[in-house]
């Protein structure tokens, strides 16, 4: 049973303790950087005390991508995780083709610039269900 940890305007986080999930879903179109790296900030401190092996993003209902924090999340914030043993990312995208293709160019590009990367060590799925994700 998962149990609500923070909500703004922009996102709501909550735990399953039990299954070791951690969930965040995008409350807004937009997360400013400074909000996107707070928010993390937040999980982050969590991650390590529940022992969060899952990491379920929603972010349905974001119609803008951006970049920059999408790299901080990949290369400073995946790997701190790491260290604690958060592996599996399953995420939930916009039903937007433009979003999509962004988030394909934009990982691409964070590889390409960042070839000591810990991608082999993740298990990052994409789904398009609330379900899928709870069950993958």
């Amino acid at each position: 049973m998962y149990h609500i940890i923070f909500q703004d305007k922009y996102a709501e986080a909550s735990v399953d303790s039990a299954k070791r999930t951690l969930k965040l879903v995008s409350k807004s179109s937009f997360i400013p950087a400074v909000e996107f790296q707070r928010i993390f900030g937040l999980l982050a401190e969590i991650v390590p005390k529940a022992s969060i092996d899952k990491f379920i993003f929603d972010k349905r209902s974001l119609t803008v991508f951006h970049q920059a924090s999408m790299a901080w999340y990949h290369v400073f914030w995946k790997k701190d995780m790491l260290k604690y043993g958060l592996k599996k990312h399953v995420k939930l995208l916009p039903d937007d083709i433009i979003f999509r293709k962004s988030v394909e160019i934009g990982r691409h590009k964070i590889m390409q610039e960042n070839p000591d990367h810990i991608l082999g060590q993740l298990t990052i799925l994409y789904v398009e269900s609330m379900e899928e994700a709870e069950t993958v």
